[in-house]
């Protein structure tokens, strides 16, 4: 009786997943045993496996191409090249050195193969203006510098920047250029790497000139009003400036630092704003001197923002950091303290706004004292969005939703006790404005809808495959990088989304639309008036925008049975799930595609199966 229960349970799971299916491919013959699949920019499902590598159509199954050579590939090696139809791969033969390998996705031509130079590729750089991918290589400690044609698809040249040691040679996908790149004309490439700065001609790879630091660079600035490159030195109390054009130390004798550099940037009459550790001051880009005899001095100086009442330098402490507002003079208009670490500010109308890890407030231009009788509390990032109907910030933390005036500085409570399934204060929620519904606050497994009067629409949660506990720290690591070690947790995206909406980057209800038919021009290329590559196709443009739902794998657990995994489907508005596809294996190997709502998954090491949502 039980086996014929367990018999019909499969069955059942069978026929349901069958009504799903678009294709199923068997690639015993081709593969033998499947390890993995991975998905192309363009679409096409790359499979490795015992006898070779495939591409397959994923909207047919078609395979578009086999290479018999290339077994085995481990996973961890492939690379997408984002918006172009190439990937990366590193093939370790049985006898000879490991590979790196870009392959073309649509055709499997191999346009790049190091062969027996044992280059491996660490990251890259996509200029589409100028036609190149730059690759950064490694020739066993040896550091490398590709130019890549997307014309023409063939190497321009290859640049040799010195030797790496220590664990980065080991660790794909992390970049050795510390600054950069920057182009002060049109065939000078100047990147910083550690202690050294090379300057590269573009049009044929050979190193202009080099400049070596006694320490590390800890910053690299080019400015484009005097045509001059801003050095900052580890530890060094001089800022040099050097000619781009051949290195040439051209620092005016009094040009010192009282501390580190941290950033040279533009006001808006064109003077360069010194930032250092120390303090700051104006520097005339005609003769490279101070304007100001003295710097003006804030402990902690980690950002200055021009203004129209004159400049606000922000210091950033773990504990207690500080606010001023800096006359066009240099001098003192006022200065306050900030409990806690200050990690947005922004001017508004009334004020500078700020948020810190213990308070938040506005700060009025006179005098430098609160706005609001009393503090707006974040005691985590909170999650952010922007309501372009009512043109206000939209944040929520800690069960509070606000809804906040980036021009005025109002921000008022309009969601209190708000309780969210499975969410606590260190959730890190990421928020996304749904026109003429609320706001969805969601995270890998949580979703859930505030209306725009403060009330829930849905909330539910979905227990992961996995341990998420990584998840939680993500915000923390960032922090501990930038030196600052806080019990603060949230998602480092939203701070880059209020930096955005401060400086006007507002997102529209475009972001939020289905398919849609228009498509963007991402890149094209052409040799002797033939089209070589034109990726302008709809799947680009789409999957740089948000849809109608949202993709979530689960755990379900059984009664009596073993767990099992499913890929649901959320509709975004209702919190309904639409569709949901069940993985049979314990560990499942999948592919989500979001473009074209399909969802592929390599079952028993052999079938590949393409399900649409």
């Amino acid at each position: 009786m039980k086996t014929r229960v367990l018999l019909a349970f499969f069955l059942t799971s069978f026929m349901v997943n069958a009504q799903d299916k678009v294709w199923t491919k068997d690639l015993k013959e081709d593969l033998y045993q499947v390890g993995w699949i991975k998905q192309s920019s363009e679409g096409n499902i790359i499979a490795s496996g015992a006898k070779g590598l495939i591409a397959m159509n994923h909207t047919t199954g078609d395979v578009l191409w086999k290479n018999k050579e290339l077994k085995a590939i481990d996973k961890n090696t492939f690379l997408n090249i984002d918006g172009l139809p190439f990937f990366y791969i590193e093939y370790s033969p049985v006898v000879g050195k490991t590979r790196g390998i870009i392959l073309n996705s649509s055709n499997g031509d191999i346009v790049f193969d190091t062969k027996d130079k044992g280059y491996r590729i660490k990251n890259y750089t996509l200029l589409k203006d100028k036609g190149i991918i730059l690759f950064e290589l490694l020739e066993d400690k040896k550091r490398k510098l590709m130019s890549f044609g997307l014309g023409n698809s063939q190497v321009n040249w290859i640049a040799d920047l010195g030797e790496v040691g220590g664990l980065f040679s080991k660790l794909l996908g992390n970049s050795f250029i510390n600054h950069g790149p920057y182009f002060p004309s049109e065939n000078n490439l100047v990147v910083a790497i550690k202690d050294q700065i090379f300057s590269i001609n573009f049009a044929d790879g050979n190193i202009n000139w080099k400049h070596k630091t006694k320490k590390k660079v800890n910053a690299l600035v080019y400015s484009e009003k005097n045509n001059n490159l801003y050095v900052g030195i580890k530890k060094s109390s001089k800022l040099l400036v050097l000619n781009p054009d051949n290195g040439d130390d051209i620092t005016p004798g009094k040009l010192k630092l009282r501390g580190e550099l941290i950033d040279v940037t533009s006001t808006t009459n064109g003077d360069l704003i010194l930032v250092e550790t120390e303090g700051f001051n104006i520097i005339d880009p005609k003769t490279n001197l101070f304007k100001w005899k003295k710097s003006f001095k804030i402990d902690h100086l980690n950002e200055v923002i021009p203004q129209e009442k004159g400049f606000i330098a922000i210091g950033k402490d773990e504990k207690d950091g500080s606010i001023a507002l800096v006359s066009n003079e240099g001098k003192k208009i006022w200065d306050t303290n900030i409990d806690g670490y200050a990690y947005y500010a922004t001017p508004t109308d009334n004020g500078i706004l700020y948020i810190s890890t213990e308070r938040s407030n506005i700060l009025d231009y006179n005098k430098g004292k609160d706005v609001w009788k009393r503090d707006v509390k974040f005691k985590s990032i909170p999650a952010v969005t922007f309501d372009k109907e009512l043109n206000k910030v939209i944040l929520f933390e800690n069960k509070k939703g606000y809804k906040f005036d980036l021009n005025s500085g109002e921000i008022d409570m309009f969601a209190e006790d708000i309780k969210l399934e499975q969410v606590k204060r260190k959730t890190p929620l990421l928020a996304e404005y749904l026109e003429g519904i609320g706001y969805l606050l969601y995270t890998d497994q949580h979703m859930s809808v505030l209306n725009s009067d403060g009330t829930i629409k849905y909330s539910s949660y979905y227990k992961p495959p996995s341990t998420t506990e990584g998840l939680k720290k993500l915000a923390q690591l960032g922090l501990n990088v930038a030196g600052v070690d806080l019990d603060i947790q949230g998602s480092l995206d939203n701070i880059e989304m209020l930096s955005s909406l401060s400086n006007g980057a507002y997102r529209t209800s475009v972001d939020q639309t289905d398919a849609t038919v228009t498509s963007s021009n991402i890149f094209s290329a052409s040799v002797n008036n033939t089209e070589i590559i034109n990726i302008s196709t709809k799947r680009f443009y789409n999957s740089k925008r948000s849809k109608g739902n949202q993709f979530i794998v689960t755990k379900i657990k059984r009664e009596g049975q073993p767990s099992t995994h499913k890929i649901i489907m959320i509709n975004k508005k209702t919190g309904s799930i639409d569709k949901e596809i069940e993985l049979l294996d314990k560990t499942p190997n999948y592919v989500i595609d979001k473009v074209d709502n399909l969802v592929f998954v390599n079952e028993k090491n052999r079938l590949i199966s393409a399900h649409k949502f």
